[in-house]
C-alpha cells in the first residue's frame, strides 16, 4: 500500500531535491479501508507542479519526463500502472466502448466470447491463404483450380468458392465473409465434400501444372477432338525434330555421327530436315499445331508424365483414335475437381484446433437474451449517474451488430459531442468525470491518479463527486491531487479517515516532495470544532507552538473577527476587531482579552495592535508557528496575515491619495470604485488601475474577513510563496504609480 518514489523529472518545474527524494519525503501511503484498494489526497496549491507530476506518471520518458519509484516489496513501478484522470471540463466526448464500463458477469463473458470468436476467424484468415498457397499453389483468386470449382453449380460449390474467394483475395482476407453463416456453412455435414484417393505423383503433377507456365491441364480439358484434323506427318515432325536436334550439334563434323558415313555433308542435310518439317507444320492446321507446340513438345513432359499426356496426344493428332484422349481428359477433370474438394474440406477443418464451435454456440445463446447488469454496475449507473441529471442512460443491444449500446435518451453516449447531449455544463462535466471513474475502476492499472477532480464543478456537483471516488474507485489504490480544502472535507464526509494526506512541497530553499500531514493537522482540516480546540490549548499544544505571539494574534484576527459573527457576541468583538481591518481608522485593540472570551485561552499581559502596526509589518520576516509540527497551519497563518497587511494598505493608500470619505464604506471594493470612477475612463491609466485592483479584490479582502466561510485553510493557502511575493511585488508597484495617478492635474480638475 506503499509508493516510494525515488526520482520525479518533469523538465525544470521541480526543484533539484526531487531527483534524489528520501524515503521520508518521497513515500505515498494509502489508506487502507476494508476494500483492495486505498486513498492518498496530496495537496498542494496552484502553480505548484501537481498536473506535472501527473503527467510524469502518465508517460514516462528518458529524458525530461521521469521517475523512479518502487512498492512495499521493492518491485520496479513503471508509467503503465498508472490510470490517469484529467479535468473534464474541456473534454468534448466521452471515449471508449461500452464493455469499458460495464462488467456484468453476463456482460464480461459475452464479450469474452465475443473477442476469442473474432480472434479465431482473424486467425483462421490469416492461416488459410498460407496454407492453399503452399499445399495447392493456390494464391490468386484466378488461378485455375480456384476457377475450376466456380463452375459447378451443384452445392456446396458456388457457396464453397465464394468463401474461398474472399479468403484468398488479397485485399479481403475473409472480413467479408458473415461469421454466421460460414460457421452454419461449415457444420453442415451436407456440404462436405466426398474426398477421392488420388495418385501422390499425379496430384502433385496436376498442382504444379495449374499454378505453372504451361497450362497443359487446362489445354486438354478445354480441347475439342472434333476440331483437330488428324495428319500422320506431326510424328514425322516428332522425328524430323530430334535429327535436327543432333545435326545442329554435330553437323559440322566430316562423317555422319550416327552410321560414320564419309560421303556426309552435315549443313546440307540439315537444312533439308527444316525445309522438310517446316513443310509438314505449314501443312498441319492451326488447332493442331497448337497442341504439337504447347502439348507434345512442352519440355516439363520429359521430366515428369504420370499422366502419358505426350504419346496418348501425339498418337491422337498422328490419326489414332479419340477413346484414349477422351479417357485423358475424363481423368485429369476428375484429378481438378477432386482437388478441389480437398480445397473445400480445408474449410471443414479450418478450427479443428479451437473451441470455436463451444463459444458461438454459447455466444449465442446469451446474445438472444436481455442483458443484464450486476447489481453494484446498476447502482452507479442508474443510482447515481441518472438520479443526478435527470435523464436516463439505458443500455440496449444494436440489432446489426449484436453489440451494446449506452443510450443518453435516444442518443448514443460514448464518442458523441457534448453539446448534444441536451444537458447543462454541471451536468456534462459531471457525466464525463463519473464515465471516467468507472472507465477507471474496470481497466487492469493498480493506481488512479486524479488531478483535481472537482475543479470544474459548482457546489452541487462537489458532494456527488467526491462520493463517486469513494464509491466506483473502491478497489483501486487512489493518488488524488488537489489545491481544494473543500475536497479533502469532502471525502472525509463520505467516508470518515479514508484517506493519508500529504502537501506536494516545491520551492527553493525548502524540505521538498511529499511532506506528511499529521492525523492533528488532519483533523483541523477536515473539522473546524478541532481547529477551535487547537486554539483553546486544550491539548497543551497551542502556546508549545507559537514561534512569535504578535504575530501570531495579528495573523488571527481576521479570524477572530469572522468567528465573534457566529457567535455569541454580546459585547460587539465583531465591531471591536473590526475598528482594526480597515487601512484608513486608527483605532488600538488589545486582542488578547478578545482571544481569551472566544477560545477560552489566556495568554497573559496584553497585546495592543493598531492599524499602523498592521501596516508596517514586514512580510519577510514572519515566524509565527512550528512549520515543522503544523505546516499546514503555519502556511495558513503567514499567508493571512500577508493578506491581511496588504488589504490594509491599498485600502490606505487609496484613501489618502484621493481623500475619500470611506467611513460609510464597508467594503474594499466600494473604495476601489471611489477611487478610480468609470467617468474618467478617458484616462486609459485610471481604467488600467481600476481593473488591477478590482480583479485582486478576493485576494485581499474576502478571504480575510471569514463571514460565513470558517475555513482558516481556504484559499489562505491557495498560492505558492512564489506567486504570493510576485503578487506583493506588483501590489506595491501599482501602490507608488497611483500615489503619481493621484497627483496628476487632470485627476483633481476632475474631481
Amino acid at each position: 500500500m506503499k509508493l516510494v518514489f525515488s526520482s520525479i523529472k518533469n523538465g525544470t518545474i521541480f526543484e533539484p531535491d526531487f531527483q534524489n527524494l528520501t524515503p521520508d519525503v518521497g513515500t505515498i501511503e494509502f489508506k487502507h479501508m476494508n476494500t483492495p484498494g486505498g486513498i492518498a489526497v496530496v495537496y498542494a496549491p496552484n502553480g505548484t507542479g501537481k498536473s506535472s507530476f501527473a503527467k510524469v506518471l502518465e508517460k514516462e520518458t528518458a529524458n525530461d519526463l521521469s521517475f523512479v519509484a518502487t512498492d512495499d516489496i521493492g518491485a520496479t513501478i513503471t508509467f503503465n500502472a498508472f490510470h490517469i484522470i484529467q479535468d473534464q471540463i474541456n473534454r468534448n466526448v466521452i471515449p471508449g466502448k461500452e464493455t469499458d464500463y460495464l462488467i456484468g458477469q453476463q456482460i464480461r463473458r459475452e464479450y469474452e466470447l465475443r473477442n476469442r470468436i473474432n480472434s479465431a476467424f482473424d486467425t483462421v484468415y490469416k492461416k488459410l491463404p498460407g496454407k492453399y498457397k503452399s499445399d495447392f499453389k493456390v494464391s490468386k483468386v484466378e488461378d485455375y483450380l480456384l476457377t475450376q470449382i466456380g463452375t459447378l453449380q451443384n452445392l456446396p460449390y458456388p457457396t464453397a468458392f465464394k468463401y474461398m474467394r474472399c479468403i484468398i483475395n488479397i485485399h479481403s482476407h475473409g472480413t467479408n465473409i458473415d461469421q454466421a453463416e460460414f460457421l452454419s456453412f461449415i457444420r453442415n455435414d451436407n456440404n462436405r465434400p466426398n474426398l477421392t484417393e488420388l495418385d501422390t505423383d499425379k496430384k502433385t503433377w496436376v498442382i504444379a501444372d495449374c499454378s505453372g507456365k504451361s497450362k497443359i491441364v487446362k489445354r486438354i480439358i478445354g480441347l475439342d477432338c472434333n476440331k483437330i484434323v488428324a495428319n500422320q506427318g506431326t510424328a514425322q515432325i516428332e522425328r524430323h525434330d530430334d535429327a535436327i536436334g543432333i545435326l545442329e550439334k554435330y553437323h559440322s563434323l566430316d562423317s555422319c555421327i550416327v552410321c560414320d558415313n564419309h560421303d556426309f555433308n552435315g549443313d546440307d542435310l540439315l537444312t533439308r530436315k527444316k525445309e522438310n518439317r517446316k513443310r509438314i507444320y505449314d501443312g498441319l492446321d492451326q488447332n493442331t499445331k497448337e497442341l504439337l507446340d504447347k502439348v507434345i513438345k512442352d519440355s516439363s513432359l520429359v521430366s515428369s508424365d504420370p499422366f502419358d499426356i505426350k504419346r496418348i496426344v501425339s498418337e491422337f493428332v498422328s490419326g489414332g483414335e479419340a477413346i484414349e484422349l477422351h479417357e485423358l481428359q475424363s481423368n485429369l477433370k476428375m484429378y481438378v475437381h477432386a482437388i478441389g474438394d480437398e480445397m473445400i474440406n480445408v474449410l471443414f477443418h479450418c478450427f479443428d484446433d479451437t473451441s470455436l464451435f463451444q463459444d458461438y454456440d454459447e455466444y449465442t445463446k446469451l446474445v438472444s437474451t436481455q442483458p443484464q447488469l450486476d447489481s453494484e454496475e446498476l447502482l452507479f449507473i442508474e443510482d447515481v449517474i441518472n438520479e443526478n441529471i435527470g435523464k436516463d442512460i439505458t443500455i440496449e443491444r444494436d440489432p446489426d451488430s449484436k453489440n451494446y449500446k449506452l443510450k443518453l435518451g435516444d442518443k448514443d453516449l460514448l464518442g458523441i459531442d457534448r453539446s448534444s447531449m441536451e444537458l447543462s455544463s454541471g451536468e456534462q462535466n459531471f457525466i464525463s468525470l463519473a464515465f471516467e471513474l468507472l472507465l477507471a475502476r474496470h481497466s487492469n492499472k493498480e493506481y488512479v491518479v486524479l488531478d483535481d477532480p472537482i475543479s470544474s464543478f459548482d457546489s452541487v456537483y462537489k458532494n456527488k463527486i467526491a462520493f463517486c471516488i469513494i464509491k466506483f474507485l473502491d478497489k483501486k489504490k487512489q493518488i488524488v491531487l488537489t489545491h481544494n480544502t473543500d475536497l479533502i472535507r469532502l471525502l472525509n464526509v463520505q467516508l470518515s479517515n479514508c484517506f493519508n494526506l500529504y502537501i506536494l512541497n516545491n520551492v527553493e530553499n525548502g524540505r521538498n516532495g511529499f511532506i506528511p500531514v499529521n492525523a492533528q493537522e488532519k483533523a483541523m482540516l477536515i473539522n473546524l470544532h478541532e481547529l477551535v480546540k487547537f486554539f483553546q490549548n486544550k491539548c497543551k499544544q497551542l502556546a508549545p507552538a507559537i514561534r512569535n505571539r504578535r504575530q501570531f494574534l495579528m495573523a488571527m484576527i481576521p479570524f477572530m473577527r469572522g468567528y465573534a459573527h457566529v457567535s455569541l457576541d454580546l459585547d460587539d468583538d465583531y465591531g471591536t476587531l473590526s475598528d482594526i481591518m480597515h487601512g484608513y481608522g486608527s483605532g488600538k485593540v488589545d486582542v488578547v482579552p478578545i482571544y481569551k472570551k472566544l477560545f477560552g485561552y489566556d495568554f497573559g499581559g496584553t497585546e495592543k495592535i493598531s492599524v499602523d502596526d498592521i501596516l508596517n509589518i514586514d512580510c519577510t520576516a514572519l515566524d509565527i508557528l512550528d512549520g515543522t509540527k503544523f505546516p499546514l497551519l503555519s502556511d495558513t497563518l503567514k499567508q493571512t496575515l500577508i493578506y491581511y497587511h496588504l488589504r490594509m494598505k491599498v485600502e490606505k493608500v487609496l484613501v489618502d491619495a484621493f481623500r475619500i470619505d470611506a467611513h460609510d464604506m464597508d467594503t474594499l471594493n466600494q473604495i476601489i470604485q471611489r477611487a478610480f470612477r468609470r467617468e474618467l475612463d478617458n484616462d486609459e491609466r485610471n481604467r488600467n488601475l481600476r481593473v488591477f485592483f478590482t480583479s485582486r479584490k478576493t485576494l485581499l479582502n474576502e478571504f480575510n474577513h471569514f463571514e460565513g466561510n470558517m475555513n482558516i485553510f481556504q484559499p489562505a493557502i491557495d498560492i505558492t510563496q512564489a506567486a504570493l511575493q510576485k503578487e506583493i511585488g506588483d501590489i506595491k508597484n501599482k501602490l507608488v504609480e497611483v500615489q503619481t495617478f493621484a497627483n496628476g492635474t487632470q485627476w483633481q480638475i476632475a474631481k
